[in-house]
């Protein structure tokens, strides 16, 4: 038996081995496994009040987005009177949506960073009233126009169409159709994606002056942060940018659902036949298959930024071709290549090959064990000479210790093959003659 221990001891030895690693490996997964890490709270400024055209940022929180990425979202409305940039630039929130005159801004000093561009065309438009007889209006000088700061794609288009700034009256600028719909205001700036929906069922006569009518193809909403936050919390600032795009794509592919979402949140939003009206003018200008969802062009920036310098809107000497590559694009992280990849599966297959070689190991171990056992008790059975027998002649003969554990005297056992065939058990006669067969052949 002392053949058995070394084999044995090993398996043993092999077996505690494997347990102790078992509980270890437990122990790393309970700790790693442990409460889990508090969302990291940040805020939106938007631009304006709750409606479609932030619809992406609805579905993000409440598909689980936002969550999904360690983020709890709160959306921040416009205040009146209110610069919503400034609010992100102070550090009331952490990103903002904005347009293209971030770019102005970036240009001017203050630390902006366009994370994404979530509208390939600005919705930007001016409301042009007509004559009380509906006639279109030829002299616009003396005209009265409001117009909010920060929507320079549409001095742009004036200065094109020959409209001097300076020959227009300002008036306050207003989100509400009130003073158009009277005739006390003859040009106003309103979205594409909401306005028309409103003055179709006012009755009124009016036209639609889009800067993209005269080639002035602004950007329109953008995701953007500082540089301040780009820097400290890069992490989280491409999880902000990845989980506003998944919610954008699901926003334009369940408007009707995110219209009675809407509808649910902020009661004062409008009815759900005009949110479903800005769900397909904001897909228009989302754009989704002119570009992919939040990408930009860096040279459609600089067409851009040539338009500001035009208008003198540029610091003196800036140069255009400066954008983007100052740093006012945001540049997501490059995905791997495809070596952290084939590491990984060629990590796999040598576990795998580690693991099935270490089972061959073991059937081997097994199998040495239980040959050396039967050895063992085979060389025990040879020494006290149990269990033997052998051929004399044409008889069988039994060994005295075998004849005594069968209870015959010794002697007394002695058989030819054929009667000795009589003692076995019945299913196993014939199995026993093949096997002598070849013992009792001539």
């Amino acid at each position: 038996m002392k053949g058995s221990h070394l084999p044995q001891c090993r398996l043993r030895c092999s077996r505690a081995t494997l347990r102790f690693a078992l509980r270890l490996a437990a122990c790393a997964l309970l700790t790693l496994g442990g409460p889990a890490a508090a969302l990291e709270k940040v805020g939106v400024q938007l631009r304006w009040n709750h409606q479609f055209e932030f619809a992406g940022y609805y579905a993000a929180q409440e598909q689980g987005y936002y969550r999904d990425a360690g983020l709890e979202v709160s959306l921040h409305p416009r205040v009146a009177g209110a610069d919503p940039v400034e609010a992100v630039l102070a550090g009331a929130a952490q990103y903002g949506v904005g347009n293209s005159s971030l770019l102005a801004r970036r240009a001017a000093g203050q630390p902006l960073v366009v994370l994404s561009t979530i509208f390939q065309h600005s919705s930007g438009v001016l409301l042009a009233r007509r004559l009380d007889g509906g006639g279109a209006r030829r002299d616009w000088v003396g005209a009265s126009l409001m117009l909010p700061p920060g929507n320079e794609e549409v001095l742009a288009y004036l200065k094109k169409k020959g409209l001097a700034l300076d020959t227009l009256r300002r008036l306050p600028p207003s989100d509400q159709y009130d003073e158009l719909i009277a005739g006390r205001v003859d040009l106003m700036f309103s979205s594409s994606a909401r306005a028309p929906y409103t003055l179709d069922r006012s009755h009124i006569a009016y036209e639609v002056w889009s800067p993209r009518q005269a080639g002035i193809d602004f950007y329109g909403d953008n995701l953007y942060t500082t540089e301040a936050e780009l820097r400290e919390h890069p992490a989280r600032a491409e999880a902000m940018r990845a989980a506003t795009l998944r919610g954008w794509a699901y926003a334009l592919a369940h408007q009707g659902e995110m219209a009675d979402l809407i509808r649910a949140r902020y009661p004062d939003s409008h009815s759900r036949e005009h949110l479903l009206y800005e769900a397909r003018q904001t897909e228009l200008l989302v754009a989704p298959g002119e570009a992919a969802l939040g990408s930009s062009d860096p040279a459609r920036w600089r067409a851009i930024a040539a338009t500001y310098a035009d208008l003198g809107l540029l610091p003196a000497g800036q140069p255009t071709a400066a954008f983007p590559s100052d740093g006012f694009l945001y540049r997501a992280p490059r995905p791997p290549g495809l070596w952290p990849y084939a590491a990984a599966l060629a990590a796999a297959l040598l576990a795998a090959f580690a693991a099935a070689y270490a089972r061959h190991l073991a059937r081997r171990l097994r199998a040495a064990e239980l040959r050396l056992r039967q050895v063992d008790a085979l060389s025990g059975l040879a020494l006290t000479d149990e269990g033997a027998w052998q051929w004399r002649g044409a008889r069988l003969s039994f060994s005295a210790a075998a004849q005594r554990m069968l209870g015959y005297r010794d002697g007394q056992l002695a058989l030819a093959p054929a009667e000795w065939i009589e003692h076995l058990h019945p299913d196993d006669r014939a199995r026993v003659r093949q096997y002598l067969a070849p013992c009792l052949a001539p």
